[in-house]
């Protein structure tokens, strides 16, 4: 549950500094892999956008909040989804990363240690979720 209180106060510290971040996690994720914006050209409105952050976020909490059967159902069917659309092995592990890290610099010197470990725990449970399942 500790986990779930500190992921929480992070995301209450991004909402209260920037409001949406939707624009940030998307200028971070395009700034590292320039060709994923173009599986977006459809997205004229950002709806497709929002939308994935918001699950993304919904899985997050899932996860911190235990036991993550949400987050499991979510991960593993979207991460077969994105497969039919190209989207390389790892993106999803980068795009909870740069979530992370843009919440972090929101918060700034109000970041605390739980925070970061539950994020570390999440994020740990997002990348294992994220990979395929053995065959």
């Amino acid at each position: 549950m500790a986990d779930g209180q500190a992921l929480t106060a992070s995301l209450d510290l991004l909402a209260e500094r920037i409001g949406d971040p939707t624009e940030d996690v998307y200028a971070r994720l395009f700034a590292r892999y320039p060709e994923l914006e173009a599986l977006f050209s459809m997205d004229t409105d950002g709806g497709v956008r929002g939308s994935m952050l918001s699950q993304a976020f919904d899985c997050l909490m899932d996860l911190a909040e235990g036991p993550g059967v949400m987050a499991e159902t979510v991960i593993r069917s979207e991460r077969a989804n994105h497969d039919t659309y190209d989207v390389p092995a790892g993106m999803f592990e980068v795009f909870f990363e740069i979530i992370h890290d843009v919440t972090k610099r929101a918060a700034g010197s109000d970041w605390s240690p739980l925070m970061e470990a539950a994020w570390a725990s999440v994020l740990a449970d997002a990348s294992r979720l994220s990979q395929p399942l053995p065959a």
